[in-house]
């Protein structure tokens, strides 16, 4: 058996088509994967079973889009059983889950300027000041002004990833686990590591259809790769 451990965070597949208004898809938005996002699901499967990894056990939220990703990725594993793991859902982004990216932006901006919003105030500044927050969001896990009802979320994803990291090496010591989620979530696994995610290259965001992995060996957990897109 394989002295090293494996754990492969797996961000779902594509929710929206070319030319659709993107909208911020949390918990209370439970959309399908789109044909690509489909596509991208099985391209994982396929970029792992091509690559020689055995799989032993895929985990994956209860959701729609995360779901179907799992589904395609056990596809190339004999159709294996996926289970359902709660922690893996997607964050509830309160008021702005559902709504289009462009309105949250500026939403962010808004509150990101904490009142500090003068008549020379232009609306591309307060557009500017949200893609800061929401760019700080995706390099350091930090959380915009407007979303800081998560901090409890937030807190208890670490913890979550934590636990969900030492189950991993007691169960599964020698084998390979794949956990599909959601971009909110993934980045939290970087709890893992000791250097607090500096060896994730600065973007803790995974893009869609894209993965990382994760090995414990020599007693310690390593990013041996993020965000890789088949």
């Amino acid at each position: 058996m394989s002295s090293v451990t494996r754990l492969i965070v797996v961000r779902h597949g594509n929710t929206f088509n070319s030319g659709d208004v993107i909208l911020r898809v949390g918990s209370a938005t439970d959309i399908p994967l789109t044909e690509k996002g489909v596509q991208q699901g099985n391209a994982v499967g396929r970029d792992l079973a091509g690559a020689g990894i055995k799989i032993d056990k895929i985990f994956a939220a209860p959701l729609m889009r995360t779901m179907r990703s799992a589904q395609e990725i056990a596809s190339h594993y004999g159709n294996m059983p996926v289970e359902k793991m709660e922690f893996l859902t997607e964050l509830d982004y309160g008021m702005d889950d559902g709504q289009p990216e462009d309105d949250i932006v500026l939403r962010l901006g808004i509150v990101e300027s904490n009142g500090k919003i003068g008549e020379q105030t232009s609306l591309d500044e307060l557009r500017e000041a949200g893609k800061a927050a929401l760019k700080k969001w995706d390099r350091e896990a930090v959380l915009p002004r407007a979303w800081k009802h998560l901090e409890p979320r937030a807190a208890q994803l670490s913890r979550d990833w934590a636990e969900f990291g030492e189950r991993v090496k007691k169960e599964c010591a020698g084998k390979t686990v794949v956990a599909v989620t959601s971009n909110g979530i993934a980045r939290f696994s970087k709890v893992l590591l000791d250097d607090g995610g500096a060896a994730l290259g600065g973007n803790l965001k995974l893009a869609t259809g894209a993965y990382g992995v994760y090995v414990f060996e020599d007693g310690k957990w390593q990013c041996e790769k993020w965000n890789v897109r088949p």
